[in-house]
């Protein structure tokens, strides 16, 4: 024998969409949900892992040419000075600041020979906004290989002080101890021309290595340049 099922033994078909409707958007809320915390863990992974971007122009030159001494069979030495920009430009967006620490030096090399030092005063720098501040770098009596003072003359000699490259370093100091320590850094920029569109050297950032960098207190940025004694 066959029982007809009556119409009131049959689910609505009406509840039966809705409530498969309601499945339907807490299955989207949920996958929403589960790409929001990961695409929020990337995130804080790539930003936790992202470096302030340094880097460093040269805007003017002197004092590159040399001074004869007496005859005494030594070379002749240099008085060189360098105004420099120094820029940071953070790359994190949700932690602190970075900054050139206090007691952060800078020199300027030619051939690997160190020309001139100084000092960069604190600059920090907050999410992606870039800071710039201005820095001077000199040597006295600097005393430069026969051969490298050959090269730098006729450097200079052929395409003027604008033409002529040089390495800049900046030595950014470790600070605190224990949880808070931070590793001091080294900002080294090559190649660096005299002269060139400072904006756009700027906007090229210099390799920054973490390291532990000794600067003397009281620091007052000179260093020993060339062969000078």
């Amino acid at each position: 024998m066959e029982v007809e099922a009556h119409a009131a033994d049959r689910p609505p078909r009406r509840r039966l969409l809705g409530r498969h409707h309601g499945d339907t958007c807490l299955t989207v809320w949920l996958l929403v949900l589960v790409l929001l915390i990961v695409g929020g863990v990337v995130f804080i992974v790539i930003d936790s892992n992202t470096s302030a971007r340094y880097s460093v122009a040269i805007d003017a030159v002197s004092g590159l040419d040399p001074v004869a001494t007496d005859d005494d069979g030594r070379d002749p030495t240099l008085d060189p000075v360098f105004d420099l920009t120094v820029s940071i430009s953070p790359r994190s967006r949700i932690r602190g600041r970075d900054c050139y620490q206090p007691g952060t030096t800078v020199e300027v090399n030619y051939r690997d020979v160190l020309l001139a030092s100084g000092p960069v005063e604190q600059l920090c720098a907050r999410a992606t906004k870039t800071r710039r501040g201005r820095a001077v770098a000199w040597g006295t009596g600097v005393r430069l290989p026969g051969f490298v003072l050959d090269v730098l003359v006729a450097d200079v000699r052929r395409g003027g002080v604008e033409a002529t490259e040089f390495d800049v370093n900046v030595k950014i100091p470790s600070t605190g101890d224990g949880y808070q320590y931070n590793p001091g850094t080294l900002v080294s920029c090559r190649a660096r021309r005299a002269g060139d569109d400072a904006a756009a050297v700027l906007r090229t950032p210099c390799d920054a290595l973490s390291a532990n960098i000794v600067v003397p207190l009281p620091n007052t940025g000179r260093t020993q340049t060339g062969g000078a004694s």
